[in-house]
Protein backbone atom coordinates (compact mmCIF):
# COMPACT_ATOMS: atom_id res chain seq x y z
CA UNK A 1 0.00 0.00 0.00
CA UNK A 2 1.58 3.45 -0.92
CA UNK A 3 0.77 6.45 1.12
CA UNK A 4 1.48 10.26 0.63
CA UNK A 5 2.05 12.10 3.61
CA UNK A 6 0.91 15.62 2.78
CA UNK A 7 1.57 18.75 5.29
CA UNK A 8 4.14 18.28 7.09
CA UNK A 9 7.51 20.47 5.48
CA UNK A 10 10.46 18.74 6.51
CA UNK A 11 12.45 15.71 6.55
CA UNK A 12 14.29 15.45 9.11
CA UNK A 13 11.72 17.44 10.69
CA UNK A 14 12.36 20.61 13.26
CA UNK A 15 9.31 20.86 14.86
CA UNK A 16 5.55 20.32 15.79
CA UNK A 17 3.54 18.58 13.16
CA UNK A 18 6.28 17.73 11.35
CA UNK A 19 8.30 15.76 14.09
CA UNK A 20 4.74 13.78 14.43
CA UNK A 21 4.51 13.23 10.41
CA UNK A 22 8.13 11.70 11.05
CA UNK A 23 7.71 9.63 14.04
CA UNK A 24 4.00 7.50 12.39
CA UNK A 25 5.97 6.78 9.32
CA UNK A 26 9.46 5.90 11.20
CA UNK A 27 7.53 3.81 13.53
CA UNK A 28 5.15 1.77 10.87
CA UNK A 29 6.37 -2.31 10.68
CA UNK A 30 8.46 -2.46 7.83
CA UNK A 31 7.20 -5.90 6.95
CA UNK A 32 3.62 -3.65 7.28
CA UNK A 33 3.36 -3.83 2.94
CA UNK A 34 3.33 0.44 3.53
CA UNK A 35 5.33 2.55 1.41
CA UNK A 36 5.01 6.34 2.43
CA UNK A 37 6.13 9.35 -0.01
CA UNK A 38 6.41 12.24 2.27
CA UNK A 39 5.94 15.99 0.86
CA UNK A 40 8.61 18.37 2.19
CA UNK A 41 10.05 22.07 1.04
CA UNK A 42 12.46 21.55 -1.40
CA UNK A 43 15.86 23.56 -0.73
CA UNK A 44 19.14 23.47 -1.53
CA UNK A 45 20.25 20.38 0.78
CA UNK A 46 16.83 18.39 -0.27
CA UNK A 47 16.91 19.22 -4.19
CA UNK A 48 15.67 15.97 -5.52
CA UNK A 49 13.76 12.90 -3.95
CA UNK A 50 15.29 9.87 -2.06
CA UNK A 51 14.87 7.30 0.31
CA UNK A 52 15.05 8.40 4.25
CA UNK A 53 14.44 4.26 4.93
CA UNK A 54 13.60 1.67 3.57
CA UNK A 55 9.57 2.41 3.24
CA UNK A 56 9.62 5.98 3.16
CA UNK A 57 10.43 8.16 0.11
CA UNK A 58 11.02 11.75 0.49
CA UNK A 59 9.47 14.24 -2.10
CA UNK A 60 10.47 17.58 -2.37
CA UNK A 61 8.81 20.24 -3.65
CA UNK A 62 8.91 24.07 -4.84
CA UNK A 63 7.65 27.07 -2.63
CA UNK A 64 8.07 30.49 -2.99
CA UNK A 65 9.39 32.50 0.25
CA UNK A 66 6.63 34.93 1.58
CA UNK A 67 4.86 34.28 3.95
CA UNK A 68 1.67 33.31 3.28
CA UNK A 69 2.48 31.99 -0.10
CA UNK A 70 5.14 29.43 0.64
CA UNK A 71 2.74 27.22 2.73
CA UNK A 72 0.44 27.77 -0.38
CA UNK A 73 2.29 27.31 -3.21
CA UNK A 74 3.77 24.16 -1.10
CA UNK A 75 0.40 22.70 -0.56
CA UNK A 76 -1.04 23.16 -4.36
CA UNK A 77 1.73 21.36 -5.82
CA UNK A 78 2.15 18.76 -3.37
CA UNK A 79 -1.65 17.79 -3.91
CA UNK A 80 -1.45 18.07 -7.78
CA UNK A 81 2.08 15.76 -7.67
CA UNK A 82 0.41 13.59 -5.17
CA UNK A 83 -3.22 13.27 -7.41
CA UNK A 84 -1.57 12.88 -10.76
CA UNK A 85 2.10 11.78 -10.56
CA UNK A 86 2.21 9.76 -7.31
CA UNK A 87 -1.58 8.31 -7.61
CA UNK A 88 -1.43 6.52 -4.16
CA UNK A 89 -3.66 4.06 -2.39
CA UNK A 90 -4.28 6.85 0.48
CA UNK A 91 -3.18 10.20 1.60
CA UNK A 92 -2.83 11.60 4.81
CA UNK A 93 -2.69 15.29 5.13
CA UNK A 94 -1.40 16.83 8.52
CA UNK A 95 -2.51 20.25 9.25
CA UNK A 96 -6.21 21.39 9.00
CA UNK A 97 -4.68 24.39 6.60
CA UNK A 98 -4.51 21.73 4.35
CA UNK A 99 -8.09 21.41 3.70
CA UNK A 100 -8.64 23.52 0.63
CA UNK A 101 -5.91 21.65 -1.19
CA UNK A 102 -8.09 18.64 0.11
CA UNK A 103 -10.63 18.80 -2.35
CA UNK A 104 -8.29 19.09 -5.30
CA UNK A 105 -7.18 15.15 -4.38
CA UNK A 106 -11.03 14.66 -3.92
CA UNK A 107 -11.56 16.07 -7.68
CA UNK A 108 -8.41 14.04 -9.19
CA UNK A 109 -8.92 11.19 -7.50
CA UNK A 110 -12.59 10.40 -6.22
CA UNK A 111 -11.77 7.20 -5.09
CA UNK A 112 -8.48 7.64 -3.09
CA UNK A 113 -9.35 8.04 0.43
CA UNK A 114 -8.05 10.77 2.58
CA UNK A 115 -7.25 10.84 6.46
CA UNK A 116 -6.57 13.91 8.33
CA UNK A 117 -4.88 14.77 11.30
CA UNK A 118 -5.38 18.05 13.38
CA UNK A 119 -2.32 19.38 15.29
CA UNK A 120 -4.19 22.11 16.95
CA UNK A 121 -6.50 25.12 15.87
CA UNK A 122 -3.97 27.64 14.22
CA UNK A 123 -6.19 30.19 13.86
CA UNK A 124 -6.47 30.97 17.67
CA UNK A 125 -2.42 31.77 17.75
CA UNK A 126 -1.87 35.39 17.96
CA UNK A 127 0.53 35.85 15.30
CA UNK A 128 -2.50 35.33 12.57
CA UNK A 129 -3.69 38.63 11.37
CA UNK A 130 -7.92 38.71 11.43
CA UNK A 131 -7.74 37.76 7.53
CA UNK A 132 -5.16 35.18 8.01
CA UNK A 133 -7.75 33.49 10.68
CA UNK A 134 -10.40 33.88 8.74
CA UNK A 135 -8.73 32.10 5.88
CA UNK A 136 -7.75 29.01 8.82
CA UNK A 137 -11.31 29.00 9.69
CA UNK A 138 -12.18 28.14 6.32
CA UNK A 139 -9.35 25.96 5.18
CA UNK A 140 -10.58 24.09 8.95
CA UNK A 141 -14.32 23.30 7.51
CA UNK A 142 -12.72 22.32 3.81
CA UNK A 143 -10.64 20.02 5.93
CA UNK A 144 -13.89 18.66 7.56
CA UNK A 145 -15.49 17.77 4.93
CA UNK A 146 -13.06 17.40 2.63
CA UNK A 147 -11.37 14.25 3.91
CA UNK A 148 -13.20 10.60 4.48
CA UNK A 149 -11.77 10.40 8.35
CA UNK A 150 -10.07 12.47 10.59
CA UNK A 151 -7.93 12.05 13.57
CA UNK A 152 -6.99 14.72 16.01
CA UNK A 153 -4.05 14.83 18.75
CA UNK A 154 -6.33 16.65 20.95
CA UNK A 155 -9.17 14.94 22.63
CA UNK A 156 -11.63 17.97 22.88
CA UNK A 157 -11.36 18.62 19.31
CA UNK A 158 -13.53 15.37 18.93
CA UNK A 159 -16.86 16.60 20.50
CA UNK A 160 -16.18 19.97 18.66
CA UNK A 161 -15.85 18.81 15.00
CA UNK A 162 -18.77 15.65 15.81
CA UNK A 163 -21.03 18.51 16.50
CA UNK A 164 -20.17 20.03 13.07
CA UNK A 165 -19.80 17.04 10.36
CA UNK A 166 -20.39 13.76 10.37
CA UNK A 167 -16.75 12.99 8.67
CA UNK A 168 -15.61 10.23 11.55
CA UNK A 169 -12.59 11.38 14.26
CA UNK A 170 -10.81 9.30 16.41
CA UNK A 171 -8.30 10.51 19.36
CA UNK A 172 -4.77 9.64 18.72
CA UNK A 173 -2.26 11.32 20.49
CA UNK A 174 1.33 12.18 19.71
CA UNK A 175 3.64 9.94 21.58
CA UNK A 176 7.57 9.47 23.00
CA UNK A 177 10.49 7.31 22.47
CA UNK A 178 10.75 6.27 25.71
CA UNK A 179 14.19 5.99 25.85
CA UNK A 180 15.77 8.43 23.47
CA UNK A 181 19.49 9.06 22.45
CA UNK A 182 21.17 11.77 24.37
CA UNK A 183 23.76 12.97 21.55
CA UNK A 184 26.86 15.12 22.63
CA UNK A 185 26.92 18.33 20.30
CA UNK A 186 28.98 20.70 22.96
CA UNK A 187 26.28 23.20 22.20
CA UNK A 188 25.63 23.71 26.29
CA UNK A 189 29.66 23.80 26.63
CA UNK A 190 29.76 26.17 23.85
CA UNK A 191 27.60 28.28 25.80
CA UNK A 192 29.02 27.97 29.21
CA UNK A 193 26.08 25.87 30.62
CA UNK A 194 26.67 23.31 33.46
CA UNK A 195 24.81 20.37 33.10
CA UNK A 196 21.84 20.73 36.15
CA UNK A 197 22.35 24.28 36.39
CA UNK A 198 20.26 25.48 34.27
CA UNK A 199 16.76 26.73 33.69
CA UNK A 200 15.54 26.16 29.83
CA UNK A 201 12.66 27.37 27.91
CA UNK A 202 12.01 26.31 24.20
CA UNK A 203 9.99 27.01 21.32
CA UNK A 204 9.93 26.78 17.37
CA UNK A 205 8.49 30.66 17.39
CA UNK A 206 8.16 32.74 19.86
CA UNK A 207 4.28 34.10 19.55
CA UNK A 208 2.37 35.23 22.24
CA UNK A 209 0.90 31.96 23.25
CA UNK A 210 3.75 30.37 23.76
CA UNK A 211 3.83 32.22 27.07
CA UNK A 212 7.90 33.11 27.28
CA UNK A 213 6.63 36.69 28.76
CA UNK A 214 5.47 34.92 31.66
CA UNK A 215 8.43 32.91 32.38
CA UNK A 216 10.15 36.29 32.22
CA UNK A 217 8.02 37.59 34.82
CA UNK A 218 8.04 35.17 37.15
CA UNK A 219 11.91 34.81 36.21
CA UNK A 220 12.66 38.45 37.60
CA UNK A 221 10.20 38.11 40.27
CA UNK A 222 12.16 35.12 41.73
CA UNK A 223 15.82 35.88 40.96
CA UNK A 224 16.22 32.49 40.88
CA UNK A 225 20.90 32.36 40.63
CA UNK A 226 20.70 30.04 37.68
CA UNK A 227 20.75 31.04 34.33
CA UNK A 228 17.77 31.14 31.69
CA UNK A 229 18.54 29.33 28.28
CA UNK A 230 16.20 30.72 25.63
CA UNK A 231 15.65 28.54 22.58
CA UNK A 232 13.90 29.57 19.43
CA UNK A 233 13.26 31.06 16.70
CA UNK A 234 12.26 35.25 16.75
CA UNK A 235 11.26 35.59 13.32
CA UNK A 236 7.52 34.57 14.04
CA UNK A 237 4.92 36.85 12.47
CA UNK A 238 4.11 39.67 14.81
CA UNK A 239 7.47 41.48 14.61
CA UNK A 240 7.01 44.03 16.86
CA UNK A 241 5.90 41.43 19.80
CA UNK A 242 9.25 39.29 18.25
CA UNK A 243 11.63 42.75 18.40
CA UNK A 244 10.56 43.33 21.65
CA UNK A 245 10.93 40.20 23.45
CA UNK A 246 14.41 39.43 21.93
CA UNK A 247 15.42 42.32 23.35
CA UNK A 248 13.93 41.73 26.44
CA UNK A 249 16.16 38.85 26.88
CA UNK A 250 19.15 40.20 25.60
CA UNK A 251 18.41 43.06 28.75
CA UNK A 252 17.80 40.44 31.04
CA UNK A 253 20.72 39.53 33.25
CA UNK A 254 21.35 35.78 33.23
CA UNK A 255 19.27 34.82 30.13
CA UNK A 256 21.22 32.93 27.80
CA UNK A 257 20.05 32.97 24.07
CA UNK A 258 19.90 30.72 21.47
CA UNK A 259 17.96 32.55 18.80
CA UNK A 260 17.41 29.97 16.08
CA UNK A 261 15.93 26.57 15.48
CA UNK A 262 17.80 23.77 16.74
CA UNK A 263 18.08 20.22 15.63
CA UNK A 264 17.02 17.33 17.21
CA UNK A 265 20.26 16.61 18.58
CA UNK A 266 21.12 19.78 19.77
CA UNK A 267 17.56 20.49 21.38
CA UNK A 268 18.29 16.66 23.12
CA UNK A 269 21.14 17.43 24.45
CA UNK A 270 20.62 20.92 26.20
CA UNK A 271 16.90 19.31 27.45
CA UNK A 272 18.71 16.58 29.07
CA UNK A 273 20.91 19.17 31.04
CA UNK A 274 18.33 21.32 32.27
CA UNK A 275 17.57 21.50 36.06
CA UNK A 276 14.32 22.23 35.12
CA UNK A 277 12.11 22.59 31.67
CA UNK A 278 9.73 25.46 31.92
CA UNK A 279 6.63 24.97 29.44
CA UNK A 280 4.30 28.02 30.02
CA UNK A 281 2.16 27.88 26.69
CA UNK A 282 -1.09 29.04 26.59
CA UNK A 283 -2.49 27.30 23.72
CA UNK A 284 -1.40 23.56 22.57
CA UNK A 285 -3.13 20.95 20.87
CA UNK A 286 -0.97 18.03 22.26
CA UNK A 287 2.58 19.63 22.55
CA UNK A 288 5.62 17.31 21.31
CA UNK A 289 7.96 19.49 23.11
CA UNK A 290 6.78 18.33 26.03
CA UNK A 291 6.42 14.85 25.95
CA UNK A 292 9.76 14.61 24.83
CA UNK A 293 11.22 16.68 27.76
CA UNK A 294 9.17 14.32 29.97
CA UNK A 295 10.93 11.02 27.82
CA UNK A 296 14.51 12.68 28.90
CA UNK A 297 13.44 11.92 32.39
CA UNK A 298 13.77 15.98 32.91
CA UNK A 299 11.27 17.88 35.20
CA UNK A 300 9.24 20.29 33.84
CA UNK A 301 6.98 23.27 35.37
CA UNK A 302 3.51 23.40 32.77
CA UNK A 303 0.55 25.45 32.12
CA UNK A 304 -2.52 23.66 33.13
CA UNK A 305 -4.21 24.01 30.12
CA UNK A 306 -6.09 20.69 29.30
CA UNK A 307 -3.86 19.47 26.64
CA UNK A 308 -1.10 19.36 28.89
CA UNK A 309 -2.75 18.21 31.71
CA UNK A 310 -3.94 15.41 29.42
CA UNK A 311 -0.21 14.24 29.45
CA UNK A 312 1.20 14.91 32.89
CA UNK A 313 -1.96 13.99 35.16
CA UNK A 314 -4.66 16.22 36.88
CA UNK A 315 -2.08 15.14 40.22
CA UNK A 316 1.48 16.33 38.59
CA UNK A 317 2.65 18.31 41.30
CA UNK A 318 4.19 21.29 39.03
CA UNK A 319 1.56 22.80 37.16
CA UNK A 320 0.83 26.58 37.53
CA UNK A 321 -2.45 28.44 36.42
CA UNK A 322 -2.48 29.40 32.84
CA UNK A 323 -1.42 32.46 31.76
CA UNK A 324 -0.29 33.46 35.56
CA UNK A 325 3.22 35.18 36.11
CA UNK A 326 3.04 35.04 39.95
CA UNK A 327 1.64 31.95 40.32
CA UNK A 328 4.40 30.46 37.68
CA UNK A 329 6.93 32.37 40.23
CA UNK A 330 5.64 30.88 43.30
CA UNK A 331 5.95 27.17 41.72
CA UNK A 332 9.48 28.05 40.16
CA UNK A 333 10.02 28.71 43.57
CA UNK A 334 8.68 26.31 45.41
CA UNK A 335 10.48 23.79 42.61
CA UNK A 336 14.32 25.05 43.25
CA UNK A 337 14.01 25.23 47.16
CA UNK A 338 11.98 21.65 47.40
CA UNK A 339 13.29 20.06 44.32
CA UNK A 340 11.33 17.28 42.01
CA UNK A 341 10.54 13.81 43.83
CA UNK A 342 9.52 10.80 42.47
CA UNK A 343 6.59 11.68 40.47
CA UNK A 344 9.21 12.72 37.31
CA UNK A 345 10.29 8.69 37.01
CA UNK A 346 6.76 7.82 37.74
CA UNK A 347 5.38 11.15 34.94
CA UNK A 348 8.11 9.35 32.31
CA UNK A 349 6.84 5.73 32.98
CA UNK A 350 3.23 6.80 32.52
CA UNK A 351 4.32 8.57 29.13
CA UNK A 352 6.01 6.02 27.70
CA UNK A 353 3.16 3.30 28.26
CA UNK A 354 0.56 5.81 27.16
CA UNK A 355 1.92 7.69 24.59
CA UNK A 356 4.23 4.88 23.02
CA UNK A 357 5.06 5.20 19.11
CA UNK A 358 5.00 2.12 17.92
CA UNK A 359 1.70 1.63 19.19
CA UNK A 360 0.40 4.89 17.54
CA UNK A 361 1.52 4.05 14.68
CA UNK A 362 0.07 0.48 15.06
CA UNK A 363 -3.34 2.31 15.69
CA UNK A 364 -2.39 4.56 12.55
CA UNK A 365 -1.77 1.03 9.94
CA UNK A 366 -4.89 -0.22 10.48
CA UNK A 367 -7.11 3.05 9.63
CA UNK A 368 -4.89 3.31 7.09
CA UNK A 369 -6.12 -0.06 5.93
CA UNK A 370 -9.33 -0.12 6.77
CA UNK A 371 -9.85 3.34 4.80
CA UNK A 372 -7.97 1.93 1.64
CA UNK A 373 -9.90 -1.73 1.94
CA UNK A 374 -6.54 -3.34 2.07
Amino acid sequence: MNIAVLGSKSLPAFAGADRVAENIVQHLPADGGTRCHVYVVRTPAQPRAFDFAPNVRVIPIPALAGKHSKATTFFFLSALHCALALRPDLAHAHDSAFGPFAWILRILRPRMPILGTFHGNPYERAKWSRFAKAFLRFSEAAFVRGCHALTTVARAKVAEVQARVKTPIEFIPNGVDPDPAIPRTGLAEQHGLVPGQYLLFAAGRMDPTKGLHHLLDAYDRVRPGLPLLVVGGFEGHDRDYSDQLLARCRATEHVVLIPRLLTQPELFELVAGAKLFVFPSEIEAMSMMLLEVVSCGVPVLASDIAENVEVVGADYPWLFRNADAAHLAAQLARFLESGPGPEIAALRARCARDFNWTAIAGRYLALYRRLAGA
